[in-house]
């Protein structure tokens, strides 16, 4: 989804809501995809451009215990300030130090990316299934298990 910043936008339409139902490419190479779902709020003037809301969106993933995919609700906070620079920016672009958008008149803001970006933030790290994940039990505690077998090479040779 993406914004066009011109004069029209900026002096007639201060603030609306934006419907963004769409699927986001999570990796960048069309490998991994979730449906996104938000109502985005949206405040423009002469300087800026502001999109905030909350992102619901369904990642399929995979158990870092037992391999089964499943598919993953994920919540993000979108809250991303785009600053309208005098340029003639086509596309809005990152600013890493000053953690803003810069885009120029006639530029366009790529909102999808905004979401994407905070989708893939908000996804944890550890890929769970559910509680009654087979690969669960693998999670017991150490004691109750023994020592790995994968690390026999390496207790002999301490052991030596």
């Amino acid at each position: 989804m993406y914004l066009v910043v011109d004069e029209l936008l900026l002096k007639e339409r201060p603030s609306w809501t934006a419907r963004f139902d769409e699927l986001v490419d999570l990796e960048g190479d069309g490998s991994w995809c979730a449906r996104a779902v938000a109502d985005l709020s949206l405040t423009a003037d002469a300087q800026r451009v502001r999109v905030l809301g909350e992102v619901i969106a369904g990642a399929p993933r995979a158990c870092d215990l037992c391999l089964a995919h499943y598919l993953e609700t994920v919540r993000a906070s979108v809250g991303e300030l785009c600053l309208v620079d005098g340029g003639e920016g086509l596309e809005a672009s990152w600013d890493e130090d000053n953690e803003v958008w810069h885009v120029g008149l006639g530029g366009r803001i790529d909102v999808t990316e905004m979401v994407r970006q905070a989708l893939v933030l908000a996804l944890p790290t550890a890929a769970r299934c559910g509680e009654n994940c087979v690969g669960a039990t693998l999670s017991e505690p150490r004691a109750e298990r023994g020592p790995d077998p994968r690390w026999a090479a390496l207790s002999r040779l301490r052991d030596v």
